[in-house]
């Protein structure tokens, strides 16, 4: 989702956050041989709240990537980190990202109208959300 050299300033903003205690962000990766395909972080919002966010390089899109993130990072913010509830969101006019959440075990919040901003322009959001004892619920079968 970045101009070219984005992604790469992206780390380096990431990297300076996860110092000040601000960001968990990891890079997702192709076992393979180690192609960079995305990345998905933890962040505290200034509510302190801890939002999730992801994103896939479109060449990756439809692998099942996202997914498989970000369950990981749920077991790990749940488990390790024993976080109490993550929140995230899509822009409504990426349905698919929401199916990801769902897929995930994250639950539909609610729409917010004119939520989320990219640059210079405004989009209603699509709220997904998921408490420890959900996720324990859900992991537990």
């Amino acid at each position: 989702p970045y101009p070219p050299g984005g992604a790469a300033e992206w780390v380096d903003r990431a990297e300076l956050a996860w110092q000040e205690g601000r960001i968990a962000a990891f890079m997702i990766c192709l076992r393979s041989d180690g192609e960079l395909v995305g990345a998905i972080a933890l962040a505290k919002t200034p509510e302190e709240e801890v939002e999730l966010g992801y994103w896939i390089g479109v060449p990756h899109w439809g692998n099942g990537y996202a997914t498989e993130a970000l369950r990981r990072v749920l077991e790990y913010a749940f488990d390790n980190l024993s976080l109490k509830r993550l929140a995230t969101y899509h822009f409504a006019h990426n349905p698919a990202s929401g199916r990801v959440m769902e897929k995930a075990g994250l639950k539909f919040q609610g729409v917010t109208p004119q939520g989320s901003r990219r640059g210079d322009q405004v989009f209603d959001d699509v709220r997904y959300g998921i408490d420890a004892a959900e996720w324990l619920a859900a992991t537990a079968v």
